[in-house]
């Protein structure tokens, strides 16, 4: 570390330089007496001279300048901002009150080991600080939330967070694109590599940080699967705890909590935890901030009730031919076979979209509703579901043998609800769009007289496991909302 200024140096006449707190990304910060009122304060102090990098002249500035319009009894008080010239340098300076304690850093460096119900509380005040800084205009994004920028009071009831130095706010960042990359490796977001920013940044650093307590190491020295830090065969933790901590550190911001007052209210138990996507799930999903487009596979291929059900379905289906040839066949000669032939081909491979019009019919004329759910199924267990939710509709897409039987697209406003529904629980039940469909009738002018409209719904997904469905219901009602 490079030092500045010496103890007991006098700084523009009025601050005793006392000690060295740390180095930030921007600048050298001193604890100081001021000597107009005997109080402790952080001086924080930037060298042109010895300046690496001109960037930091305007981050430095910039800190100053949001400091000055905080008012928060967790973010130190700005003080004053100067500037000295000396025949070789200028020096400029930043001072705030001194925060009291020692850093998350420190404290664990000296073998402070918090329990759980302490670690959250330490996450339930950074949230507060973070929802106040956020909720700003324009929102305040700290950038470097990290162990040793968050301040814990003597008595481990208090925190503070300090060393605004990377601090942005959305309008530079997002507005004129800022591409400055700050930060601490190990606690930036991977956005924060690119040069950008958004409040989740704040969450995945808080979210690291809350992880150095837990495990006393740097995010740096754990694993890492699929982009994501492994940290749960490291950690003795519940596991509510442990899903809130893995969507703060999700890799990509916009599957982080949507913001700082969400994460508090998901820790606090207020609302419930966003359903995630299982790790070995088959399920393809892509979405933008308007679009989602989600395909699901034969079940056949990746659920093992699904491949019974297809295996005693074919069973059952060639018990039927078998049936109908001693029956029909026998009694009717060569007409009975083309019947049959007709029966089993011409639906599968002539005219594909005929399928689904055929069963629809057969199960309102004669079958139930348990007969038609088996349907639905055996379906799901050998075609491709394509759902797609755009601006203003959703359409879905069933493929089978390479054809796709016709699509059904329903604009958004016509939804009702999206859920579960089936028989026997989660295991065997399908998801559920329930939607209306208009029909007009019309006068011999062609004018629109009166309209009728029909409860549908369209059923998918029945292979999939509890926390798929979960999540994919959450995914679809988030999208439509």
């Amino acid at each position: 570390m490079e030092v500045l200024h010496q103890a007991g140096e006098i700084i523009n006449q009025r601050y005793r330089i006392l000690r060295i707190l740390g180095q930030g990304g921007v600048g050298i910060t001193y604890a100081a007496i001021d000597l107009e009122n005997s109080e402790e304060v952080a001086l924080k102090v930037l060298s042109l001279r010895r300046m690496s990098d001109w960037k930091k002249i305007e981050l430095f500035e910039r800190e100053a300048k949001i400091l000055s319009q905080l008012n928060h009894s967790a973010i130190p008080h700005y003080l004053d901002y100067f500037q000295i010239d000396t025949n070789s340098d200028r020096s400029f300076y930043i001072v705030q009150q001194l925060a009291p304690g020692n850093s998350l850093a420190t404290l664990v460096e000296n073998g402070w080991l918090p329990d759980e119900g302490k670690i959250k509380q330490i996450a339930i005040q950074m949230l507060e600080i973070l929802t106040y800084l956020h909720s700003l205009t324009p929102p305040v994004i700290h950038r470097d939330i990290k162990p040793q920028n968050i301040i814990l009071s003597h008595d481990k009831k208090e925190l503070f967070l300090v060393d605004f130095g990377a601090v942005a706010d959305t309008y530079h960042n997002t507005v004129t694109g800022g591409s400055t990359v700050v930060g601490t490796f190990g606690y930036m977001a991977p956005e924060q590599f690119r040069g950008q920013a958004f409040p989740s940044t704040d969450l995945y650093g808080l979210g690291t940080t809350l992880l150095f307590l837990l495990t006393g190491k740097s995010p740096t020295d754990l694993p890492q699967r699929q982009l994501k830090i492994d940290f749960r065969p490291y950690v003795d933790i519940s596991k509510d705890f442990a899903n809130w901590l893995e969507q703060m550190l999700e890799p990509v911001s916009a599957d982080r909590f949507s913001s700082a007052e969400a994460a508090l209210a998901t820790l606090l138990g207020q609302i419930a935890l966003i359903p995630r996507q299982p790790k070995k799930s088959n399920v393809v999903l892509s979405k933008t901030e308007n679009s989602l487009i989600i395909t699901i596979p034969p079940g056949c291929f990746y659920n093992n009730y699904s491949f019974l059900f297809l295996f005693f379905s074919i069973i059952f289906y060639s018990v039927f031919v078998l049936i109908y040839w001693i029956i029909v066949v026998d009694y009717l000669g060569g007409w009975g076979l083309l019947i049959l032939l007709s029966l089993l081909l011409v639906p599968l491979f002539v005219i594909p979209g005929l399928i689904i019009p055929v069963i629809k019919l057969l199960y309102k004329l004669i079958f139930s509703k348990p007969l038609s759910l088996f349907i639905t199924s055996f379906m799901n267990s050998v075609s491709t579901t394509l759902l797609q939710i755009d601006q203003d509709y959703i359409s879905i897409e069933i493929w089978l043998l390479g054809w796709c039987i016709p699509e059904i697209k329903i604009p958004k406003s016509d939804i009702i609800s999206v859920g579960f529904n089936g028989m026997m629980g989660y295991k065997f039940s399908n998801l559920l769009i329930l939607y209306i469909v208009r029909s007009y009738s019309s006068d011999k002018n062609g004018e629109n007289i009166q309209t009728f409209e029909k409860k549908r719904h369209f059923r998918f997904g029945a292979f999939l496991t509890q926390q798929e469905k979960e999540w994919l219901v959450w995914e679809i009602k988030n999208t439509l909302n």
